[in-house]
């Protein structure tokens, strides 16, 4: 029974797909322009987030994302990779949740030094935001310095950063 289904559907879409642009659809040009797009933006973020040097992370504050309150700050480095460790292996674009925002967490770094700067005159850089929603999965990570903005489902990811709120 599946498999009938699964072929009328397969079917349904391949007599759909030529039409696509007589009833303003997305061809399959554009669908496959999207998918290229969506798995450059995964390539990036998984890019950056194996770039970050947790040794060099100064800092995390987590806020209410309601309020913009500040919930906690931590700087114990092993915490703060700990409760990110569950989004070294997730992949899974989803779309952002109806939900309401819970926690805004804030990854902190010094910026990085240049010629001729002093230490001193370092600033700190947020390079990256990860937002929870109430009841969801889904978590948003925003990284700072380019813009990227992703949607990603992950139960352990989202649980772990909620963790750190409370």
């Amino acid at each position: 029974m599946r498999a009938r289904t699964a072929i009328a559907a397969l079917l349904a879409a391949t007599i759909a797909l030529p039409l696509a642009g007589c009833f303003g659809l997305p061809g399959l040009d554009d669908v496959a322009d999207q998918a290229e797009d969506f798995a450059s933006q995964a390539q990036e973020l998984a890019d950056t987030l194996s770039d970050v040097d947790w040794g060099k992370v100064s800092r995390l504050v987590v806020r209410d994302a309601q309020t913009g309150e500040v919930v906690r700050e931590l700087t114990d480095q092993d915490q703060i990779e700990g409760a990110f460790d569950p989004l070294s292996n997730e992949n899974g674009l989803a779309a952002e949740p109806d939900a309401d925002a819970e926690y805004a967490f804030e990854l902190w770094q010094p910026e990085t030094q240049k010629l001729g700067q002093d230490a001193a005159d370092l600033d700190e850089v947020k390079v990256l935001e990860v937002t929870t929603y109430e009841g969801s999965p889904v978590v948003e990570l925003e990284v700072s310095p380019i813009g990227l903005r992703l949607h990603l489902t992950s139960r352990a990811a989202a649980d772990s950063l909620r963790a750190l709120a409370g």
